[in-house]
């Protein structure tokens, strides 16, 4: 009699640092995306019911030379948040429901490489041709033969949330010193500002301090920056979970969220590794009496 046929789907094949090969089937892909949206939810709910400040702005980073490692990219996260805290919220700096940042890396595209340096990137369109004749079968076959996978280099997702006009319109020094790098002046002109030309200003600042990273691209492809708008969602999530759904959009297992999560710079513990930034810091500063507050 024949085999009887398995009832669980073999989907594809995963190999992992010790050459041993993993069957995934549809089993586990339905636990991975269980995992993943109550990753999603557990960070929504925290957000919600810690009075953390939302999410608003989305970075994407694109890094000069190619990272196989996060740690790197970690410490610029820091330098990153750093800069944030002391331009944007230097009185409330480690309060996240007066800012808050979540910090992710994310791989590129995974491809396979061989001995003639041809690329073909894994589950698209291949982008060169790599067949062979297979003069036993007469057939034309794709060589796999000396190809070998490499893993994509790592560039990064920023999550921030919104800046208050009044930042802008009583700007400190370190501001003022954004300002003059980036929009090529010290204040905003005299007279009524619109609305849009406020988050116009807003973005560049922020574009201005991600490029003052020494690892980020000069291109103009290197930054990119998004507003959450309820209009906008990304697998079933709408406007500022929309942007926690896409950034843990590779969180689908618990090795894939400690690679793609940097707990030590969201101000949310997204990992129960370590508390969370605002209650770890021994000394926070006091607003002066005459202060204008966001």
């Amino acid at each position: 009699m024949p085999d009887k046929t398995p009832t669980t789907q073999v989907l594809y094949e995963t190999c992992d640092t010790s050459n041993l090969k993993d069957i995934v089937t549809t089993t586990d892909i339905k636990l991975w995306k269980r995992n993943q949206n109550k990753l999603r939810d557990n960070i929504i709910s925290q957000v919600e019911t810690e009075g953390i400040a939302l999410p608003h702005y989305h970075m994407t980073l694109v890094y000069y030379d190619k990272y196989d490692s996060t740690d790197t990219i970690i410490k610029q996260h820091r330098y990153i948040r750093n800069q944030i805290e002391e331009i944007f919220n230097p009185r409330y700096r480690n309060q996240s429901d007066k800012q808050s940042l979540f910090f992710f890396c994310e791989r590129h595209k995974s491809y396979l490489t061989n001995t003639m340096g041809k690329k073909f990137y894994l589950f698209n369109q291949v982008t060169l041709n790599n067949e062979v004749k297979n003069t036993i079968t007469n057939n034309v076959d794709y060589d796999y033969i000396d190809s070998e996978i490499r893993l994509g280099a790592y560039h990064s997702h920023i999550l921030k949330s919104k800046i208050p006009d009044e930042i802008l319109l009583h700007p400190n020094k370190k501001l003022k010193n954004l300002m003059r790098e980036t929009i090529g002046f010290y204040d905003l002109p005299d007279g009524d500002i619109s609305e849009a030309e406020l988050n116009h200003y807003k973005i560049k600042l922020l574009e201005g301090v991600c490029r003052r990273s020494e690892i980020v691209g000069n291109g103009k492809c290197s930054i990119k920056i998004t507003e959450a708008s309820e209009d906008k969602y990304y697998d079933g999530y709408y406007g500022w979970k929309g942007l926690i759904s896409y950034t843990t959009k590779r969180c689908y297992n618990p090795y894939m969220m400690i690679d793609t999560i940097d707990n030590a710079n969201s101000s949310l513990s997204l990992l129960p590794v370590r508390k969370p930034i605002k209650d770890t810091i021994k000394r926070k500063v006091k607003p002066i009496d005459n202060e204008i507050k966001p």
